[in-house]
């Protein structure tokens, strides 16, 4: 605390913490600074010099970044990182471009959506299902109607409630602060009361809180056409969805959900879960002509008849997704 009262109280980083990409942008940005240093430099008349030497205006420095002693390369980077973690610390996400996003530069294309068949939709009873965020970046995960669209980012609009552990917000036609960040390995407990009809999450098993001390992320929920798992993975972010099917293979349930009643989303089927994937629209390709499984009877400007078509289960959904077959 000073004299006149002032006492600092910058923002807690301690959470933040940084991905492989966005290290690798701190890099980038640490050699970026040096360089502009160094053209200042230059126009003011600098020159290289293994010495320093103000007077005559001679810098060791004024070299390509790779050369520089490594205690200046950290003392750069120590800045752009401070800076960048204080970025992300506000909220901001921070995607570094790479190989793909180059290509494509709409959102859409950056985000893949997978979501339960419709039929699995569930209009009663407590429901849980657990999503592990293996990655730490940007990914959605939570509930939301059959009809939800292929081409829509999820909670942008009212057909899902989803949670996004990458900026500690929950999405449902827009975004609010709620939970905390993930880490990576963290698994994330997704439950719908369709009785109290509500939502809630967990995080490693304890429950998140909304800014308000609130444990339900989404209250007063209708039924309607039911609700499905669904999530969303930003480009280069892997996570994993675990719907239930062994229960002894949920890693939470036992403390968060089996407690308050609730079921494992895919308990007692027999069968996997049919999931389906989308990365913006649907996309198409020509079928090669030596196709192992589809044969092309007939083309006209309207339709392709195929009039052979065996897949078995493992290769079904990548095949769904190269034909291009509505979401």
């Amino acid at each position: 605390m000073q004299s006149n009262g002032y006492k600092p109280a910058p923002l807690d980083l301690s959470h933040v913490k940084l991905t492989p990409n966005q290290n690798t942008l701190v890099e980038r940005l640490a050699e970026n600074g040096h360089n502009v240093w160094a053209r200042d430099r230059v126009r003011q008349g600098w020159t290289y010099s293994i010495v320093q030497d103000i007077v005559n205006r001679r810098n060791p420095r004024l070299v390509p970044y790779n050369l520089l002693d490594e205690k200046t390369k950290k003392t750069n980077r120590d800045t752009v990182c401070a800076a960048v973690r204080t970025l992300i610390g506000y909220g901001y996400n921070i995607e570094p471009p790479d190989q793909e996003s180059s290509k494509c530069n709409s959102r859409e294309n950056k985000i893949r959506i997978f979501r339960a068949e419709k039929s699995y939709a569930v209009t009663q009873g407590k429901w849980y299902f657990e999503f592990e965020a293996v990655t730490v970046g940007e990914m959605r995960v939570g509930w939301a109607r059959p009809s939800v669209h292929a081409d829509t980012e999820l909670g942008t609009d009212e057909l899902a409630y989803v949670f996004n552990g990458f900026k500690a917000q929950r999405w449902h036609v827009g975004n609010e602060s709620f939970g905390r960040q993930w880490q990576s390995g963290d698994v994330v407990g997704c439950m719908i009361d369709l009785t109290e009809m509500n939502i809630m999450f967990t995080l490693n098993g304890e429950m998140l809180i909304s800014d308000s001390g609130s444990e339900m992320a989404f209250k007063d929920i209708e039924i309607g056409e039911g609700f499905i798992p669904v999530c969303s993975l930003g480009l280069s972010q892997i996570g994993r969805i675990n719907l239930g099917q062994n229960v002894s293979s949920l890693r939470y349930f036992t403390i968060c959900g089996l407690q308050e009643g609730f079921e494992p989303f895919a308990i007692n089927m027999k069968r996997d879960i049919t999931m389906w994937f989308s990365k913006s629209l649907p996309q198409f390709i020509p079928v090669p002509a030596d196709h192992s499984h589809i044969e092309v009877l007939c083309i006209n400007c309207h339709s392709v008849l195929i009039k052979y078509l065996y897949v078995p289960d493992h290769q079904l959904a990548p095949l769904i997704y190269s034909l291009g077959v509505p979401y």
